[in-house]
């Protein structure tokens, strides 16, 4: 169990997760890690207090969960959440009961091939039927492209259920993405995908993924990158009907999808040097939020919240008071809530991070 406690910014080492699609190299490279080609690897829970639902693909009893480095204990961020909670959450989050307390799933994912279709439950049939206290809401942010991109967002061209439920189990797969239009995305763009959302991410996508604490999803299609999965692994160990209940099959044009699910940035503050954008909106932040720094000078932020620093191009200082630590392009580093303000030093002229953090606590 977690022993002293930090009063600075914690690096955290990659922790690449088992999924059934391929990609990751353009991850790996982002990281700093030696590549090998796309693998099952494409995934790095950067914050993540979920554990993996992999089934007999999974690689370790606590797959999922990331922790700190061995050098600094090497405590999941779970336990330290649960032993240190006003350290890590603030002193605000930390007066929450436990069960009450925010959990995280912080990401990054790259896809060398399309995923499978699919959808995740929301909040009330995760309690109903999968004894959880969360569905699972997401949100994308592209940041780069292996060359034109698209993602299936939404049915364009809604079947019935009926209609759904024979495509699934008969796999018929082009029948399946006949009911989307692909929607062309580049490096920048934001899309939330509320939970119940049909979906897919079209390959060759680096995104950051922020969602609600689980790994609940219903796959669509039982193979994947030659992959056979069993039942139990599409369809959450329930049966397909059930299961049918979670889509949403409403019809959705590519207009609206890019009006009522895509992010637009708003300026939060602006100098001469640096600029912080809000990238979700405020009708999303019960499930992330999502900020994003860029700029040639200083730059500086409240505290008093855990987030998390994902260094997108550039080098520069992170201090708070005396501490202080060198951070570049790759890196993540989770920020104690303890902290009431941060600040980061310019060392070269052109840098980007993203600043990740809590859910607001809706009050009853």
């Amino acid at each position: 169990m977690p022993t002293a406690a930090t009063t600075f910014a914690a690096a955290l080492p990659p922790n690449l997760v088992w999924r059934s699609y391929l990609g990751g190299s353009v991850l790996r490279c982002f990281r700093g890690l030696s590549d090998h080609g796309d693998d099952h690897f494409p995934e790095d829970w950067l914050a993540s207090t979920v554990q993996a639902r992999n089934g007999l693909n999974a690689q370790h009893p606590k797959e999922g969960l990331s922790r700190q480095a061995e050098s600094a204990g090497g405590h999941t961020l779970a336990d330290l959440l649960r032993e240190q909670p006003a350290t890590w959450l603030g002193a605000r989050q930390a007066q929450l009961s436990p069960e009450a307390r925010p959990r995280v799933l912080w990401k990054l994912l790259d896809a060398s091939g399309r995923l499978q279709i699919q959808a995740h439950p929301n909040a009330q049939f995760a309690r109903r039927r999968l004894n959880s206290g969360a569905g699972k809401t997401e949100c994308w942010y592209i940041l780069s492209t292996r060359g034109p991109a698209h993602v299936y967002l939404g049915f364009q061209h809604p079947p019935t259920r009926r209609r759904w439920a024979d495509m699934i189990r008969e796999q018929r797969v082009d029948d399946m993405l006949a009911c989307f239009e692909p929607i062309p995305v580049q490096p920048g763009d934001c899309y939330v995908v509320p939970a119940g959302t049909p979906h897919a991410i079209g390959d060759g996508i680096f995104m950051m993924e922020l969602q609600e604490p689980t790994d609940w999803v219903v796959r669509c299609e039982t193979v994947n990158a030659g992959l056979a999965l069993p039942p139990e692994a599409c369809f959450m160990g329930l049966d397909l009907e059930s299961c049918l209940d979670v889509f949403d099959y409403r019809a959705r044009s590519v207009r609206d999808v890019r009006h009522l699910l895509q992010q637009r940035p708003r300026t939060i503050a602006s100098t001469n040097g640096a600029c912080e954008e809000e990238l979700i909106g405020a009708a999303y932040h019960e499930y992330f939020r999502l900020y994003r720094w860029r700029g040639t000078a200083d730059a500086s932020w409240p505290g008093n919240e855990l987030m998390l620093l994902l260094v997108l191009k550039g080098r520069g200082t992170l201090t708070s008071g005396a501490d202080r630590a060198v951070v570049e392009a790759g890196q993540t580093w989770l920020l104690p809530g303890c902290v009431a303000q941060w600040q980061w030093l310019n060392s070269e002229s052109d840098w980007e991070f993203l600043l990740a953090r809590l859910p607001v606590v809706r009050q009853n």
